[in-house]
């Protein structure tokens, strides 16, 4: 049957509703879901993602024990096994943990950590009551507790002639302070979480690279 001339009912433009009905005035035809390949291709590139996450986190803990073992060649503070903050860390005189302090923040900034963030990432870590060293490499890393929905990201774009270079140890602009600072907050008690809960370090940290929330945001 021919549609008539001024018909409403969309045959002349070819749209059908489901189950081959023809789709009325008000009616809208549902869209295709994606394709098999697509998600696909999502779920790879999680993957991907993911392994990328565990390897950085795998990297950090790696490079906060080889921190200790030299330090330990040198019979000096050397940061704890469980990767918490000691509890013998607060019985400490004042005069002690600013020389601790002192000695965290230079090597942090010794390898490219602006000053804010090196003096910021010890005094949140032992607020949260994560070994500084350890904070230390988990900001070199890169990894943490997605910013909040209304936040903006810290880190600069990747200069083209490394895109490895950790571009948010660089200073952050003034309007970022507050970010940085709840950003290395929530990830560092997100860490301390997970090392309670697992005996393992290497359970922890593994565990911590594959929370929902957690990625490669920089700080």
């Amino acid at each position: 049957m021919r549609a008539e001339k001024g018909s409403s009912t969309g045959v002349a433009r070819g749209l059908l509703a489901p189950h081959g009905r023809v789709a009325g005035r008000n009616e809208r035809v549902p869209r295709r879901g994606k394709r098999q390949g697509d998600r696909t291709l999502d779920a790879t590139t999680d993957e991907r993602a993911m392994a990328e996450r565990e390897e950085r986190a795998q990297h950090a803990l790696e490079a906060f024990r080889e921190r200790r073992r030299r330090r330990r060649a040198d019979d000096t503070w050397f940061g704890s096994a469980e990767c918490l903050l000691a509890a013998e860390d607060h019985a400490l005189d004042p005069e002690a943990l600013a020389r601790r302090r002192m000695d965290v923040v230079a090597e942090a900034q010794a390898e490219g950590m602006s000053p804010e963030l090196a003096e910021m990432m010890y005094d949140v870590a032992r607020e949260e009551g994560l070994d500084p060293a350890l904070a230390h490499e988990l900001v070199r890393s890169g990894l943490g507790v997605a910013p909040p929905p209304e936040g903006v990201a810290n880190a600069a774009d990747q200069p083209a002639s490394d895109k490895y270079y950790p571009t948010w140890l660089l200073p952050a602009s003034a309007p970022d302070d507050v970010l940085r600072e709840r950003m290395l907050r929530f990830s560092f008690r997100r860490m301390r979480a997970m090392l309670e809960r697992h005996a393992d370090p290497v359970e922890a940290f593994r565990a911590y690279a594959r929370e929902p929330d957690v990625g490669l945001y920089g700080f």
